[in-house]
């Protein structure tokens, strides 16, 4: 069932009004909401997916990777507009990059790159691809129809880091997802990152046959770099809710 179902008129009408939404799936996300504002409409998504999940076990994944999402956003990153090939040609999503490091003793000894795209406004439809720091893979998910999951059948690319900036913005007040509280222990600076992905989904019934293919070229994506307090067991839970489903789908 798509999310738009589950919405009363007047919220499904404030969620579209914050980012001047379009109203096609294939169309992609508006461009020009700050990051307060988009920060707001993911988090309204959010809470209606997590709401959902009351009576519908599959919007808890939903829920999951708007996160990711909200994440970008609420600590001041901008989307990237991304030129997306497909099975049936171009399109133009929008993403974002972030990273999580995870010092010990001054080394970095552990990180992890999280790169999301999403195709629409109402994010019906988004990627989501993990990498360690030295480039592994921790597994590649495309969300659509809302609530269907697809794990990559091939992948090829990666991220890296590009530059680091000065402190994140402070998220705007309001948020309800629990991430934004957990993620404010952690240092966040600014970032540029670059990243290309080539991705192969096998075909789902009911699920556009466009999205079996999934590339973009090197692309540079702002986000922020989230680093975790030093000490030993002080990890914060930012690999376990947004990176957890990755490793285990790997």
């Amino acid at each position: 069932m798509r999310l738009t179902t589950r919405l009363s008129v007047a919220a499904a009408i404030g969620v579209i009004a914050a980012t001047t939404a379009c109203g096609s799936d294939s169309t992609g996300p508006p461009a020009g909401p700050t990051a307060g504002t988009l920060a707001q409409h993911f988090d309204t998504l959010y809470a209606h997916a997590k709401a959902a999940s009351v009576g519908d076990t599959n919007f808890v994944t939903r829920a999951q990777l708007l996160s990711n999402l909200e994440l970008a956003a609420a600590f001041g990153a901008a989307p990237t507009t991304i030129t997306v090939t497909t099975s049936a040609g171009t399109e133009q999503w929008k993403g974002f990059v972030f990273e999580e490091v995870h010092p010990d003793t001054g080394t970095l000894v552990d990180s992890a790159y999280v790169v999301v795209a999403y195709r629409d406004s109402l994010v019906h439809t988004m990627v989501l691809a993990g990498f360690l720091a030295n480039g592994t893979s921790i597994g590649m998910e495309l969300l659509t129809n809302d609530t269907v999951v697809i794990n990559a059948s091939s992948h090829a690319g990666g991220a890296s880091l590009t530059s680091v900036g000065s402190s994140c913005t402070t998220p705007i007040a309001g948020l309800v997802n629990p991430i934004i509280a957990t993620a404010q222990s952690t240092t966040c600076l600014a970032a540029l990152f670059s990243s290309s992905l080539t991705l192969a989904f096998p075909a789902h019934a009911g699920v556009d046959a466009a999205l079996t293919a999934f590339s973009f070229p090197a692309t540079s994506f702002a986000g922020e770099r989230f680093f975790d307090a030093s000490a030993p067991g002080d990890r914060v839970a930012l690999s376990t809710v947004l990176l957890q489903r990755l490793r285990a789908s790997h």
